[in-house]
């Protein structure tokens, strides 16, 4: 399949997308946090979001059209780390294009900061594990629920 990929930051116009696409079942099943999102906690979230200079929002497109997922990363200034977190737009799972979302989304935050990654995925979403793996992280421990991955370029 000839396809490309591209990031950018996350703007306002994005919101809608990036909720809706945290409220779907799959997506709340595979989330540290399973609840509904309401609008309104969303809206105040996201224009936060935003604003605060330790959160890159990054949404990516196929072929400079259709929004396909987004890419978060929260820098913690005491370990000088961002957690990485990834959701796809529900119309474009399975279609293996995870890897080369993160890959782009990795690429444009090192572009602007450069601080090590890490992920905490739940131990039953096989699919965000092996694509954390195939990108470059790699399992450092894990608890009940979680496995841990820290990025190795």
């Amino acid at each position: 399949m000839n396809y490309l990929i591209t990031v950018s930051r996350a703007t306002s116009a994005d919101s809608r997308d990036i909720w809706e696409w945290r409220n779907d079942e799959k997506t709340k099943q595979m989330s540290i946090s399973s609840n509904d999102i309401t609008w309104e906690s969303h809206t105040s979230w996201f224009e936060e979001s935003l604003k605060n200079p330790n959160r890159y929002l990054y949404v990516s497109y196929l072929n400079d059209k259709e929004k396909i997922g987004v890419c978060r990363f929260d820098i913690d200034n005491t370990t000088h780390t961002a957690e990485v977190s990834i959701n796809l737009n529900p119309l474009f799972r399975n279609k293996k294009l995870c890897e080369k979302i993160l890959t782009e989304a990795i690429r444009e935050f090192r572009g602007e900061t450069n601080v090590a990654l890490t992920a905490t995925i739940q131990k039953i979403n096989t699919s965000s594990i092996k694509c954390f793996l195939n990108v470059g992280f790699f399992f450092e421990n894990d608890d009940n629920d979680y496995n841990y991955y820290s990025y190795r370029p």
